[in-house]
């Protein structure tokens, strides 16, 4: 403890993180979600996770991007 004030050391009490009041942990509802393997790219669907989404292509598993 810094200041033996039972504060902790910075950063580590509730609303002291690094993102803004009100912004959101989730990257939002545009986007793609990409394939690693083949590089094919579809519109991000609300509330479907990317990495639940297959390719249609090659079948392998997506991920989000912006």
């Amino acid at each position: 403890m810094p200041r033996k004030d039972a504060t902790g050391p910075t950063g580590t009490r509730a609303g002291t993180g690094r993102r803004r009041a009100g912004e959101s942990v989730a990257t939002g509802i545009d986007g793609y979600c990409i394939c690693p393997k083949c590089g094919d790219k579809t519109k991000h669907q609300r509330a479907v996770p990317c990495n639940l989404t297959k390719c249609s292509k090659c079948g392998e598993t997506m991920v989000r991007s912006d």
